[in-house]
């Protein structure tokens, strides 16, 4: 037994039914572990790469950062660690941005504090940045605001015209 673990064990695997309606179960074993309490643990479940990103590898949300839990509240992967390598209070209002642009990646020196207007910056400087057409609450095509700008219409039929009155 090592002197070092400070955490008590919790379930260490669980069994989940997939589909409980039907007659046969199929079971699924997940491990739980411990909770994610230290950079180590979270170090633990990622793997390091040649540049010295550390890819997560456990959940990934659609986007594709990392998902774990820290005393029982989930959270980005990345901004767990940065978390318990430094202290969650510092983390209040701010964003936990990457300067290696790996989303998944969870390694300390990589991460860095900063605002909306860093995030959105990095995003553009990156090419993930999601505007016009690719936005997905985007309203009109390219091609249709080029012919917004060209038109001699008013804003106001051309607002009813493209259905964003």
């Amino acid at each position: 037994m090592s002197p070092l673990k400070t955490h008590p064990p919790v379930i260490t695997s669980l069994l989940l039914c997939l589909r409980p309606k039907e007659t046969s179960c199929v079971l699924a074993l997940t491990d739980v572990g411990y909770p994610a309490n230290s950079l180590e643990r979270i170090y633990n479940k990622s793997l390091l790469l040649d540049n010295g990103c550390r890819l997560w590898q456990g959940l990934l949300d659609k986007d594709g950062y990392g998902i774990t839990a820290v005393l029982g509240k989930k959270m980005p992967a990345h901004r767990a660690a940065f978390g318990l390598a430094t202290n969650f209070d510092s983390l209040k209002g701010q964003y936990v941005l990457h300067k290696c642009s790996n989303r998944a990646c969870v390694n300390i020196d990589h991460l860095y504090l900063g605002n909306q207007k860093q995030n959105v910056q990095d995003q553009i400087d990156a090419g993930t940045f999601v505007y016009g057409e690719k936005n997905g609450w985007s309203k009109l095509k390219e091609d249709d605001v080029l012919h917004i700008k060209q038109s001699s219409f008013s804003t106001k039929a051309l607002a009813k015209y493209y259905g964003v009155a």
